[in-house]
């Protein structure tokens, strides 16, 4: 499978759900949650309190949330 085919597989399989981006680092949860929102697809993401990180995805123009928070609210969760 190609790194295209495998993209599509996965935008099909998280249409008209929510994912949950738990971690939201350099090591592919931003590249991640960046990826899935562009295709149209509602994405949370699932940090600490206090997580410097949360700041940033709030920036980014993302819903943050303590991490059980946006478990519950999705029905994908993806742990970076």
């Amino acid at each position: 499978m190609t790194d295209q085919e495998y993209e599509q597989l996965i935008l099909k399989c998280y249409r008209s759900k929510t994912v949950a981006i738990l971690g939201y680092g350099n090591d592919g949860g931003q590249q991640r949650a960046k990826f899935l929102r562009k295709h149209g697809i509602d994405v949370l993401i699932g940090l600490r309190h206090g997580d410097e990180q949360w700041e940033l995805a709030q920036q980014d123009g993302f819903t943050v949330l303590p991490v059980w928070d946006a478990a519950e609210r999705a029905q994908v969760m993806q742990v970076w």
